[in-house]
């Protein structure tokens, strides 16, 4: 009975040793819904990561298979061996591992070796083997499709409107200005020059000139005229070289300035005289050598209230110098010499101004390559309204630059009419010095 109480006793202390000593396992834990879309979020990221090693891997296998495989053309072309087709690469599939093994390096084999494969490739290769011509590319495989060349997409050319090649000369500039045949907005050039030595053309000039003399009498000091103005065509249409026609307006303003020593105050002055102002609307016709210019203009002049204050001038004064006339010219060009004339009629009562005018001149520019060049002329107007007394300008210097907007300085002179202000009855003559310039 002992025994038995004894062996019971044993194997309830035996199990129970067994017992404590079995390792107790934790119940799984549940995640919720936030961790467990953190986790799904950081497999994507793992899934993602791996197709991108996945496709960068596969990308790195095909470029050293297309490098291995033109190593292998060129060095069959040296061998003068067929040019076997590439081996289409194996397509990529589609299903992802779950783990990547690495890819050994590729060992590029020297040159000795590479010399040798080819000493046994030429040993091994038969006798009757077609030799390649390396220009010639290889001939497309069975197995491959044949791939017809898209062709090239032809572009639509404009035919050009059919007008004549031949250039249209500019008077006066030949040797660097023409006019292209067709319809021109605000072209360069002029089919008819401005008339340099014209003291009323609208063009920007500055003269200084010391020795003017009125009626007879030598002026006190410096008589300063100065000008602001343009001649720009807007339209011209031409056919050929011996037809063009252009419509120009052109805008000028004249101020003569005067600088004298003040005796009563003994200081230095200058004064504005005298300021006129025109507008025209012009339209030019070139046939051949034959210059036509159809003309139509208004003039207005203004003394100067320094002028006006200085003389004591209280009253009105008659003037006739503000008036509209419309006049026709003709130029040409002979042995370098420009040849103009033309007649105008006044468009206003001839109790106002008497109608008639007259103009005449020559003007000397032979063309040249060089940056300088000599140049000079003579303009003579006749007007009813000063009894047809000549006013001659003529001038002689140097014309600088070889574009169509030179620079003119002038050795001038005039004799005549007052061409400025009202005062046109006053027999005015001067010598000086002048800059001109016609900016378009």
């Amino acid at each position: 009975m002992k025994q038995t109480l004894s062996v019971l006793l044993l194997s309830i202390l035996f199990g129970a040793g067994a017992l404590a000593q079995a390792p107790t396992k934790a119940p799984a834990r549940v995640l919720t819904p936030a961790e467990q879309r953190q986790k799904d979020k950081i497999d994507r990221e793992v899934q993602r990561e791996r197709q991108i090693r996945a496709e960068w891997l596969q990308k790195q296998r095909e470029y050293e298979a297309k490098q291995a495989e033109k190593e292998r053309q060129r060095a069959a072309k040296k061998a003068g061996k067929p040019i076997d087709p590439p081996v289409p690469a194996a397509a990529p599939t589609t299903s992802q591992p779950s783990t990547i093994a690495p890819v050994p390096a590729v060992i590029e084999p020297t040159r000795k070796e590479k010399r040798e494969k080819r000493k046994k490739d030429d040993a091994s290769a038969p006798a009757n083997t077609p030799v390649v011509d390396p220009g010639t590319p290889p001939a497309p495989s069975s197995e491959a499709p044949v791939v017809t060349p898209r062709p090239e997409r032809v572009k639509r050319e404009r035919k050009p409107k059919p007008v004549s090649l031949e250039p249209v000369v500019v008077e006066g500039n030949r040797e660097t200005s023409v006019v292209r045949p067709g319809r021109e907005f605000l072209p360069k050039g002029h089919l008819f020059d401005p008339i340099l030595l014209d003291p009323l053309e609208a063009q920007t000039y500055g003269s200084l000139l010391p020795g003017y003399w009125t009626e007879g009498k030598k002026y006190k000091g410096s008589i300063v005229p100065f000008a602001f103005g343009f001649a720009k065509p807007f339209y011209r249409r031409s056919t050929d070289a011996t037809h063009a026609e252009e419509w120009v307006l052109d805008l000028a303003s004249f101020t003569q300035f005067e600088a004298y020593h003040d005796d009563v105050a003994d200081k230095a002055r200058r004064q504005i005289m005298n300021t006129d102002y025109k507008i025209s609307i012009i339209y030019n016709i070139r046939r051949g050598e034959n210059n036509y210019r159809f003309r139509v203009y208004h003039i207005s002049s203004h003394l100067g209230d320094d002028y006006i204050y200085r003389n004591k001038i209280t009253a009105p004064s008659p003037n006739s110098v503000n008036y509209e006339q419309l006049d026709a010219t003709y130029s040409r060009m002979v042995n370098n010499w420009r040849l103009y004339g033309g007649l105008g009629v006044v468009l206003r009562k001839s109790e106002e101004r008497k109608p008639m005018s007259a103009q005449l001149g020559a003007f000397y520019k032979r063309p040249s390559d060089h940056a300088a060049r000599l140049v000079g002329g003579v303009d003579i107007k006749f007007w009813q309204q000063t009894d047809f007394r000549p006013g001659i300008h003529g001038g002689i210097g140097v014309e600088l630059g070889r574009t169509q907007n030179n620079l003119t300085f002038l050795l001038e002179g005039y004799s005549g009419f007052r061409p400025y202000s009202q005062f046109e009855q006053q027999q005015t003559s001067w010598i000086g010095v002048g800059l001109y310039l016609n900016p378009f």
